[in-house]
């Protein structure tokens, strides 16, 4: 909830942002702004520079990838490893339940239990 004095301060905000006056970004604001770098001037050898750029750009992206596919890799065996792990284990689980069992079924069978 506002109180009286709130909310004359924000009428006096408002009143502020209304008198003043918005003028239009410059080209240099609005690339600033944007944060790019400035666009050099046009010539012969620019399509030069932006082809040894969008080289480097992607020799970066294949040596990303190869990474990216080498570290897949990894996990892949580890997931593999670790599914043989769980399964061994879900085994012996089952081998034991089914030991205590037959243990509990015989006790039974004796009259122990």
């Amino acid at each position: 909830m506002m109180t009286n004095k709130d909310i004359e301060e924000f009428e006096k905000q408002m009143d502020n942002l209304k008198k003043e006056e918005l003028k239009p970004m410059t080209r240099e604001e609005e690339y600033r702004n944007a944060d790019v770098p400035m666009p050099d001037d046009r010539g012969p050898g620019d399509l030069e520079k932006r082809i040894e750029d969008l080289m480097r750009i992607s020799l970066s992206h294949q040596n990303l990838n190869a990474d990216l596919r080498k570290e897949l890799m990894f996990y892949k065996k580890k997931c593999e490893h670790f599914e043989y792990m769980y399964n061994q284990i879900k085994k012996e689980k089952e081998d034991l339940h089914s030991h205590g069992q037959s243990m509990l079924n015989e006790f039974r069978n004796k009259g122990d239990v």
